[in-house]
């Protein structure tokens, strides 16, 4: 007989006598209840705010505030900040552009306060200076930079009028 082969069966035996040998525990005694998965009730999510919206729920609430508001007015020279939430950690991050009448003066990336949390996401903040009058806008698109664009990718806008 091999002896490799011999070796296997024995080892194999072994742990088979070993898994064997061990106390069980009577079922009816120690019962395994299962958690109860909650039900979505049926009225407005707004009034649960216990319940986190996902990334993308964030960003579409805030588009949606961003759509329903005025422009932002400014004038020449002056500064604003843009800020949303980012995980770098995923490979997703946010590309940005403006149009000619902003400048993107600040760029800087904010990570949770709890640094022994690993892969938790932070802040991206971009201030802005207003450069040329009319109307501009601020766009990103959330996605990982090494894919191509899709319509599904997360987007946010955010108008404004520069004045002199």
């Amino acid at each position: 007989m091999n002896p490799y082969l011999f070796i296997i069966l024995l080892l194999t035996g072994a742990v088979c006598v070993c898994g064997c040998t061990g106390t069980s525990s009577n079922p009816v005694e120690n019962p395994v209840m299962p958690e109860t998965t909650p039900v979505p009730s049926e009225t407005n999510t707004e009034s649960e705010p216990d319940i986190p919206l996902s990334f993308e729920e964030e960003i579409a609430v805030l588009q949606n505030k961003t759509d329903k508001e005025s422009p932002v007015v400014l004038k020449i020279g002056e500064m604003t900040e843009v800020t949303l939430k980012e995980n770098p950690t995923t490979g997703y991050t946010w590309n940005v552009s403006v149009s000619d009448g902003l400048a993107i003066v600040n760029d800087t990336f904010i990570g949770p306060e709890n640094k022994q949390i690993v892969g938790a996401g932070g802040e991206h903040m971009w201030t802005l200076e207003a450069i040329a009058p009319g109307n501009q806008t601020f766009s990103g698109v959330y996605r990982r930079s090494w894919e191509p664009p899709t319509d599904a990718d997360t987007t946010y806008v955010q108008r404004y009028i520069v004045v002199e």
